[in-house]
């Protein structure tokens, strides 16, 4: 676990200063407890370095549902969906308010996202999806089609400026070709939202 130390810390360190200032200290505190429990397993940032145990994602559709597949995302499914809702303390029947999950698949489940504009909604609905996938598959990853798909469902998708909508919204998703992840303060706007939609 410790081969590459300096080569993890740097890395660390540079997608923590990807996040706004007053997140950077707990980005790179969660960067860290994620190196710390991973497989070494790699996976390409959006800028082509690899992260160290992050599994690549695999993700399949079948009756609306979604799946995240592979045997890492799987083996780490058991660990951090537990650790996000223990982190920001939601009870499991909160998440069955807003998430229907059946193993490794997932459907948001919620009629209203208390959210008037579209881009609100677009973004409340990425941040559900990135936590679903981490819920489900281990990784707070969605795939762009999905979050079209789901926009869609909502009535909230917006063709001509849903690519502007994810852009003005750097500090919490990061680009990893054609899928998004969720930032360290992506994911707290996420328990909040969930905590919101459950009440």
């Amino acid at each position: 676990m410790f081969e590459n130390v300096a080569e993890h810390l740097d890395e660390a360190v540079r997608l923590a200063e990807r996040c706004p200032e007053k997140y950077q200290i707990p980005c790179f505190q969660a960067l860290i407890r994620v190196l710390a429990q991973s497989d070494s397993l790699p996976l390409n940032s959006g800028d082509g370095h690899p992260i160290h145990g992050v599994s690549e994602p695999s993700a399949s559709r079948a009756n609306g549902s979604y799946t995240d597949a592979g045997p890492a995302r799987q083996r780490q499914a058991g660990d951090r969906g537990p650790i996000f809702l223990e982190q920001h303390q939601i009870p499991s029947a909160s998440i069955s308010r807003v998430y229907h999950l059946d193993g490794d698949s997932y459907r948001i489940i919620v009629k209203d996202l208390k959210e008037k504009t579209n881009s609100k909604k677009q973004v409340k609905l990425a941040l559900l999806l990135g936590v679903g996938g981490l819920l489900a598959g281990g990784q707070p990853v969605f795939s762009k089609e999905r979050l079209i798909e789901v926009c869609r469902e909502y009535g909230a998708y917006d063709g001509p400026n849903f690519a502007a909508h994810m852009k003005k919204q750097r500090d919490m998703f990061i680009a990893q070709g054609n899928e998004w992840s969720l930032t360290v303060p992506a994911q707290q706007r996420a328990a909040e939202a969930i905590k919101e939609l459950a009440s």
